[in-house]
């Protein structure tokens, strides 16, 4: 087995204050008479009890800001996609609109077939207009700030 490391002079002196600390509070203790000692108790719990509400209101505060700035974030979002959404609208309407022929099923009866036009009787039908639509948008409203009130915002005692 291995000597022994000696402690070194810094722990040595460190351990006789550490004992002298608490050979004089309990002298302390001794002098004071119960009833000090009780209110220091009291006034001790009480402090630590205070200390641990503003904790906890602190807390609470932090969470309902951090909920409301992420609102926010996503209000402004909102407001920016609807933005753009009123743009590309825009941009639509000014533009010419090009023809769009839609598919349509045949309607035919299978025993009344009409006779197919000649190829060299054929005209081409009038190129009509598209008709311009427009869009209406509706008025952009700001929405209301979306901030909740501290319903406690007094100081906490103590």
């Amino acid at each position: 087995m291995a000597p022994r490391k000696r402690a070194s002079s810094q722990s040595r002196l460190l351990n006789r204050a550490v004992k002298a600390g608490r050979s004089y509070l309990r002298q302390a203790e001794r002098r004071l008479p119960p009833d000090v000692r009780k209110q220091i108790d009291r006034g001790i719990k009480d402090g630590q009890k205070t200390l641990d509400s503003a904790v906890k209101q602190l807390r609470t505060r932090l969470d309902r800001t951090a909920s409301q700035v992420d609102l926010e974030k996503a209000l402004k979002r909102l407001d920016a996609l609807s933005k753009q959404v009123q743009n590309i609208a825009r941009s639509a309407s000014s533009r010419p609109a090009t023809r769009q022929t839609a598919r349509r099923p045949a309607t035919r009866k299978a025993t009344a077939k009409a006779p197919a036009p000649k190829p060299a009787a054929r005209r081409a039908a009038p190129r009509r207009r598209a008709a311009v639509r427009t869009v209406v948008t509706p008025p952009t409203v700001e929405s209301p700030s979306m901030a909740i009130p501290d319903p406690s915002p007094r100081e906490p005692e103590g």
